[in-house]
């Protein structure tokens, strides 16, 4: 997968598109994205997949608002489905949302040369969001390219809508089965690692007979976290001197069953940034601070 950053983005070559927030890419998202694959195979075309960063949310409502993921934790995700060519991410900020919803489109069909582009059905877009799926589809129309829509994702007994808002009420209630049951995947962490409070020897090595290793990560301040407390969590360690994101075909990794705590430093006042420290419960793979390590969050400990 290709990523592609900056306020003016141009495809190389003719594409389908998946355009939306992508806050968690859960398996509605997922249902959009593969629709998208599908067109770009049958079409013999380029598949893209379009994303702001920050959130809109953050922008034009609550400052305050925090993801569920980062950026490069979306990336990562995108890159792990293995069949998105294209990640392009545009920076989200007042002048874009002032773009109007003809200006948007323009950008679709002449800088990204979109000849197809998959959306949900509530899809809106533009400034003040008055862009409407009716409104793609007559611009797509002047540029001889095709909209499809994907209906909403629910659960298997169509009780729940899976939606981003969902899986954040979920997190919020420590229902993390639930969250997983829409995410496809348990919520997770990813950052650098670096010393926690536990046994381990300098430099991050333990021995087999040494305690549990522990290992802190602090997430960006607007990345959102569950609830403080203890949580059984599975922590991945990824190769020393290797991207995050080029790993999908590199399974040189090692997972570890751990047990984390999110908190904030001890004496630290309310506003400081939270903590994830991890106690790995049987490593004894050698050095691990400073390599990237992701933290996945699996049921609510004790607490």
């Amino acid at each position: 997968m290709i990523t592609l950053r900056g306020k003016k983005i141009c495809m190389p070559r003719p594409c389908v598109l998946a355009v939306g927030k992508f806050e968690c890419i859960h398996l509605g998202h997922r249902a959009l994205i593969a629709e998208m694959v599908r067109v770009a195979e049958e079409a013999g075309l380029a598949s893209a997949l379009v994303m702001f960063d920050p959130h809109p949310y953050q922008v034009l409502a609550d400052f305050g608002y925090k993801p569920l993921f980062t950026s490069r934790e979306r990336e990562y995700l995108a890159g792990e489905l293995g069949a998105v060519d294209y990640l392009l991410e545009y920076p989200f900020d007042r002048d874009f949302a002032a773009i109007s919803p003809e200006g948007f489109c323009r950008m679709l069909f002449e800088d990204l040369q979109a000849r197809a582009v998959v959306v949900g059905a509530g899809y809106r877009f533009g400034h003040k969001r008055v862009g409407t799926v009716e409104t793609l589809r007559q611009m797509a129309a002047a540029y001889g390219a095709e909209i499809h829509v994907v209906e909403p994702h629910g659960y298997a007994d169509g009780g729940v809508k899976t939606s981003t808002s969902t899986v954040r009420e979920l997190l919020h209630a420590n229902q993390l089965a639930e969250a997983e049951s829409l995410l496809g995947y348990p919520f997770f962490v990813m950052g650098e690692a670096v010393p926690g409070e536990g046994e381990a020897m300098p430099g991050g090595q333990v021995g087999r007979n040494a305690g549990p290793l522990a290992l802190s990560l602090q997430p960006p301040a607007e990345k959102f976290l569950p609830a403080d407390g203890v949580y059984a969590t599975r922590t991945t360690i990824y190769p020393a001197g290797n991207e995050l994101l080029s790993l999908r075909e590199n399974r040189d990794v090692r997972c570890y069953y751990s047990v984390a705590k999110v908190s904030r430093p001890a004496g630290e006042n309310k506003d400081a940034p939270r903590l994830v420290e991890t106690h790995l419960l049987d490593y004894n793979g050698g050095e691990v601070y400073g390599r990237h390590v992701r933290v996945e969050f699996l049921r609510v400990g004790p607490q």
